[in-house]
């Protein structure tokens, strides 16, 4: 899944696999409840700075409970799960699962996200873990760019060697403060979270997406309505909105871009360009009409 700002260049994108046994748990490892979310490495395993010392920032002693753009508010714990873990050497009736909790705006707490410890190499009878403190202080909202910021103090076996370190992670998905960050995800979907303030507006009415073949510079005079005056009803923050990807697989060698355009009270946006070092938003006259 690749995450772009407004404007969505797709080639071609490849699912992602849980790190190996043996490996500090990773991006990876997550197991998302709900759609849209993806994760990044922020600062890798094992987060030390110059002197060989863990990065302030991958300290798990960080703020709680931060709050989100769509209200929302957010957070980590490490928990004991009623599930063995026989490691050879190693055994446990439960295991630790890190986990990403949100309470909403009307007082429902759900599950956003979790990792488990597991076994670690084969044979070395140890597991890849994290500390008890792993998750409970560790989690930051950044609310401009919409990214939620975990870090963890991990542990591995890699064969007889101990290793300790830190992770510090970016959780994607969230309401952003400005800008319509679209996941695209070959030969079916593309989709986004409703920001704050989609484009700078106050609100959006409706959104309109378009596709077009790379070309440099792009001209969206020649854009290809893709879906229009969506959804039904005037969206909230946060809402997750999704558009069937119909269009043909380029050719080798070849691309298309995809830009989405908000409406809100008669005006039109969609992004902004930057001409001469001044940036300043694309002109919408030029997009062709969407819809018959």
């Amino acid at each position: 899944m690749r995450v772009a700002t407004v404007l969505l260049v797709a080639f071609a994108c490849s699912g992602a696999f849980a790190s190996e046994p043996g490996q500090p748990l990773d991006c990876s490892d997550w197991v998302f409840l709900r759609p849209g979310f993806s994760c990044t490495d922020i600062v890798p395993f094992p987060c030390l700075d110059p002197s060989g010392n863990t990065m302030l920032a991958c300290n798990s002693n960080g703020f709680a409970a931060p709050i989100d753009n769509a209200g929302r508010q957010f957070f980590g714990r490490v928990d004991w799960v009623s599930d063995p873990l026989d490691c050879g050497g190693y055994s446990q009736p439960s295991h630790k699962r890190v986990s990403i909790w949100m309470l909403d705006g009307s007082g429902v707490q759900s599950l956003l996200a979790f990792q488990d410890e597991r076994c670690g190499v084969p044979g070395s009878g140890n597991s890849d873990q994290f500390s008890d403190n792993a998750g409970g202080r560790s989690v930051t909202f950044d609310a401009v760019n919409g990214v939620l910021r975990i870090a963890t103090d991990l542990y591995c076996y890699p064969g007889n060697c101990y290793q300790s370190g830190s992770r510090l992670m970016a959780i994607h998905g969230f309401a952003t403060l400005f800008d319509v960050l679209q996941t695209y995800t070959a030969q079916a979907s593309l989709g986004f979270r409703v920001p704050y303030m989609p484009e700078g507006m106050a609100g959006a009415d409706h959104f309109d997406t378009y596709w077009g073949n790379l070309t440099h510079p792009l001209d969206f005079t020649q854009a290809h309505p893709l879906a229009c005056d969506y959804p039904a009803a005037a969206p909230h923050v946060g809402d997750y909105l999704t558009v069937a990807d119909t269009v043909p697989t380029p050719a080798p060698g070849q691309g298309v871009y995809y830009v989405t355009a908000a409406t809100y009270q008669g005006a039109t946006r969609y992004g902004r360009k930057t001409t001469a070092g001044h940036l300043s938003g694309r002109d919408p006259a030029v997009l062709p009409a969407c819809g018959p």
